[in-house]
């Protein structure tokens, strides 16, 4: 499937770009949930960048331009909140280290944004990359 060949690219960039910010957060001090939070939202507007760029076809869409982005906001906002719970439980429940809870999120929030995002958000759409790239 290409398409999740080229938004697993895309998600490994924003997610570099939210540990980053997570561990930065995390290392001034910030509860670990909260960072979690930034960083996700960082990564989410460079991920919408990124995803209509490089992995949807937006051109083909019948959907505004907004209306995308709101789309792609809300199935942020489930991650973010899938994020938040499973950062909560790790590090405030169990105890775990604040980037075992993260890494937790990450996997659980991906696999449910990617489902949302493929079927909603960019449904109509086409690939913006030949099958054979």
């Amino acid at each position: 499937m290409p398409e999740l060949s080229y938004y697993t690219i895309v998600s490994a960039i924003a997610l570099g770009v939210d540990i980053a910010i997570f561990t930065g957060l995390t290392a001034a001090g910030t509860k670990a949930r909260w960072a979690g939070v930034i960083g996700y939202a960082v990564g989410l507007v460079l991920h919408y960048i990124l995803s209509s760029r490089y992995v949807f076809d937006t051109t083909g869409s019948t959907k505004s331009t907004l209306r995308r982005f709101g789309e792609f906001v809300v199935s942020g906002l489930v991650g973010i909140a899938i994020t938040w719970t499973i950062i909560a439980i790790a590090v405030d429940v169990m105890h775990l280290p604040p980037m075992v809870g993260k890494i937790a999120a990450v996997g659980v929030a991906f696999i449910v944004v990617f489902l949302l995002r493929r079927g909603i958000v960019f449904a109509d759409g086409r690939l913006s990359r030949p099958t054979g790239a």
